[in-house]
């Protein structure tokens, strides 16, 4: 008998290490929210602080950013467009989203959050906020009116917006969903990117305003 439970003990052991508990909380995501809502609170105060100081006239830049930079905008805004465009094609026709290892973005999905202020479902949200974005920089790089001279400052607008949007919702998911959205996440980073993005074009916009005075 002795014999026996030696082995019966050590296959129970593996099962317990290896079964697809611990799996699923290694992969549940809720740490990567947490390190990427880390980020956003931070890129958000340091262009906030940044916009305030060219603002007073002490930080302002003159000087336009590198070309490469302004180009990853619409890049950026493409993948966000289609990330979008996939999360309201899930909370619209209600199909279950590919979540891929990390997350469970279906809970997300089915929970009373998933929809703006109970309405508007967030993917829909952020079609329409990366399409904005996208229009504003086409203005300010095709067109050469007044509105053209403040589009900067509406790509910024836009982007802060959307930041402000995904802190909420990266929130709800740590704190009161407690499961994570991989596609949401992916829409975070992709937003925070082109805030952090459009702020020397912002800056530069009324920099020599600031000289001026």
């Amino acid at each position: 008998m002795q014999k026996q439970i030696l082995p019966v003990s050590t296959v129970g052991l593996a099962l317990a290490v290896f079964s697809p508990a611990p799996l699923a909380a290694q992969f549940s995501g809720l740490e990567l929210a947490g390190v990427v809502m880390v980020g956003m609170l931070a890129a958000l105060i340091y262009t906030v602080v940044a916009f305030v100081r060219a603002w007073r006239g002490r930080g302002g830049q003159s000087s336009s950013p590198p070309a490469w930079m302004d180009a990853l905008i619409p890049g950026l805004v493409i993948v966000g467009l289609g990330v979008a465009g996939y999360l309201a094609y899930v909370e619209t026709q209600a199909v279950p989203a590919v979540c891929g290892p990390v997350g469970d973005c279906n809970a997300v999905q089915s929970s009373s959050y998933s929809k703006l202020f109970g309405v508007l479902p967030v993917g829909v949200v952020g079609l329409i906020g990366y399409a904005l974005i996208l229009v504003a920089w086409l203005w300010g790089h095709l067109r050469s009116d007044r509105l053209a001279d403040y589009a900067p400052l509406a790509v910024l607008a836009l982007a802060v917006f959307g930041v402000l949007v995904s802190i909420r919702l990266t929130y709800l998911e740590l704190f009161v969903i407690y499961a994570v959205c991989i596609w949401c996440l992916t829409s975070a980073v992709i937003m925070t990117l082109l805030m952090l993005l459009a702020l020397p074009p912002a800056l530069a916009t009324f920099a020599p305003e600031t000289e001026e005075a």
